[in-house]
């Protein structure tokens, strides 16, 4: 469970966590692409744009690049780091 100021923004359980959310190290020339499938954070790690979904395709992110589960650090810091508001849409699966 996750709150930020007072309000839940993320409930569930790690098995739900591992089936939700993914991680994708897209490759550079599939970066616009990738980000036409409403990711809900984005990072920079050498480079490389590292996008979080909720709830996507597994099998249509893996044809972008390197996937893997995202860590609970990363998703934490993905659904409190947007601007007020978001965090809980996005843990919701409505900020797309």
């Amino acid at each position: 469970m996750f709150i930020n100021r007072g309000r839940i923004v993320l409930n569930c359980g790690m098995e739900e966590f591992e089936s939700r959310y993914l991680e994708l190290m897209v490759h550079p020339k599939n970066a616009a692409a990738a980000r036409a499938l409403g990711p809900i954070h984005e990072r920079q790690v050498l480079g490389r744009a590292i996008l979080l979904f909720d709830r996507a395709d597994r099998h249509q992110l893996a044809a972008l690049g390197d996937l893997r589960s995202p860590s609970i650090a990363d998703l934490f810091l993905a659904l409190l780091g947007n601007k007020p508001g978001e965090a809980r849409a996005a843990a919701q699966g409505t900020n797309r």
